[in-house]
């Protein structure tokens, strides 16, 4: 009994045993086939991954060369929109200012130099005295015959001044009419050579080219060649007023040496030269960059020329008007001129207008002074 009792317990612990290897052999058999699902499931999941890296490779190259469009378009804009820009400025014929305004500012620059001529010539006689009866200085009077002539020069020798300075002060207006004429005009005050060729290329463009184009090749032109501060031109452009001021004095007889002249002269204009100036350069901005569906032109008369009502005003009338024949003494005022290009063929090419007449010193007005 006691063996088959022994038996019988090794028997159970041998059963025992077996069910905990059966069941540890289930969950080695479990965690074998987790193991397989989990390797499977992560193949799977870095099959996904590598798909979405392919996707999102191609997005962003697909970005990318939509970023190099975007930028090759945004690039082409901006050069049309230059074109166009281009384009449209030769085309446009609307003009930023009127020739009511030049009129205005063109007045307004006459009565200042009638001003400042006046105020200069009474100053000069008041500060130095006057010989009479001929030429006392051949430079002066020769650098005056080529400015204003022959007449204006003879009598500025001969005629007396102390009391009566008319003649020196319309000299001095024709002297300030000639340098503004050109300041007015010009396209840039640094060179003379460059001025002449671009007013020559303006004018060969003017005959061969409708109005809108030569009018905006003469304004971007212009304003692209004026590239000197105004303090500076200034500066350079008065000691050329001075030497011509000074010739005028001492053509009409000023006794004083020319260094101590020539240094009063300097004084007393360089307080007048400024606001002058500036309105020429206003008035040369209006008329070469701001109007361009027109030519505007300043208009001086030449001396000795033949007085015409039509053509000119006598700014010292007294009395009748002029006779048929009177000669001109000098331009004392600019007038205006308003020259359009209608057609580039046909009968009516161009449109003419004199919008202001210049006013001009006759030599009737010698009549009234002393010899």
């Amino acid at each position: 009994m006691a063996g088959a009792q022994r038996l019988q317990d090794e028997l159970s612990k041998k059963n025992s045993e077996n069910d905990k290897l059966r069941q540890e052999m289930e969950y080695l058999k479990g965690s074998t086939n987790m193991s397989r699902s989990l390797e499977a499931k992560l193949q799977e999941t870095e099959s996904m991954l590598a798909s979405t890296r392919d996707a999102l490779d191609t997005a962003t190259n697909r970005l990318k060369a939509m970023s190099e469009q975007k930028a090759q378009l945004h690039t082409l804009l901006n050069d049309r929109t230059f074109e166009l820009k281009g384009a449209q400025s030769f085309l446009t014929t609307a003009d930023a200012s009127s020739g009511a305004d030049v009129i205005s500012m063109l007045q307004k620059l006459n009565a200042e130099v009638l001003q400042s001529a006046a105020y200069m010539a009474e100053s000069m006689v008041d500060t130095f005295s006057f010989g009479s009866g001929g030429v006392k200085n051949e430079n002066a009077y020769a650098a005056v015959t080529g400015l204003f002539g022959q007449s204006l020069a003879h009598y500025l020798a001969t005629k007396k001044h102390k009391d009566d300075p008319l003649l020196i002060q319309i000299t001095f207006q024709s002297c300030f009419v000639q340098f503004f004429e050109f300041v007015i005009c010009s396209w840039t005050l640094a060179s003379n050579d460059v001025n002449r060729m671009l007013a020559s290329t303006h004018e060969r463009m003017r005959c061969g080219e409708a109005q809108a184009i030569s009018g905006r090749w003469r304004a971007l032109t212009s304003a692209y060649a004026h590239n000197h501060e105004e303090s500076q031109l200034i500066a350079s452009v008065t000691p050329h007023l001075t030497g011509h001021f000074s010739d005028i004095m001492l053509a009409a007889g000023c006794s004083v040496e020319p260094e101590i002249l020539r240094a009063s002269v300097e004084k007393k204009l360089s307080d007048r030269i400024v606001l002058l100036f500036k309105l020429a350069l206003q008035l040369n901005k209006i008329v070469m960059e701001e109007i361009t569906s027109a030519d505007l032109r300043t208009v001086t008369v030449p001396f000795e020329t033949t007085y015409s009502a039509e053509q000119m005003e006598d700014a010292y009338v007294d009395g009748d008007p002029a006779a048929d024949g009177v000669r001109v003494l000098c331009t004392t005022d600019l007038g205006l001129r308003r020259i359009t290009r209608l057609a580039t063929s046909g009968d009516k090419q161009w449109d003419d207008n004199l919008l202001l007449k210049p006013k001009v010193a006759l030599k009737t007005v010698i009549d009234s002074m002393d010899g």
